[in-house]
């Protein structure tokens, strides 16, 4: 399925990832982590790795803002750029100190 698909892509490093759709011109290739096919646990770990490395970037945190602020723009909710910005800059903080299989254990994915 689609979770397939995704892991298939973000195993090829953050830095191809990021060359592949246009964010970065280097598309420098690393090598692909061997993960058992069926282990939910090491497949989540492995993404979540992926986008917690991925959030060390200002410029990203700054795209992620920027989505913030366009989706607040349709929200009918007072304040809304305001909360979501302090809950964002939390959920950062937080998300800094895991890493992928400390996640995918608060969610479900790991025991």
């Amino acid at each position: 399925g689609y979770f397939d698909e995704l892991v298939a892509v973000l195993s090829f490093g953050g830095k191809t990832v990021c060359g592949l759709i246009g964010l970065c011109s280097s598309r420098t290739e690393t090598p692909v982590p061997f993960v058992a096919l069926g282990d939910t646990c090491s497949e989540c770990a492995m993404v979540a790795d992926e986008l917690i490395s991925t959030l060390e970037s200002e410029e990203v945190e700054s795209m992620i803002k920027e989505t913030i602020s366009e989706v607040c723009s349709v929200l009918p909710i007072s304040d809304c750029e305001k909360a979501l910005d302090e809950y964002f800059d939390e959920l950062i903080a937080l998300l800094k100190t895991m890493d992928g299989k400390s996640l995918c254990g608060l969610i479900g994915f790991c025991s």
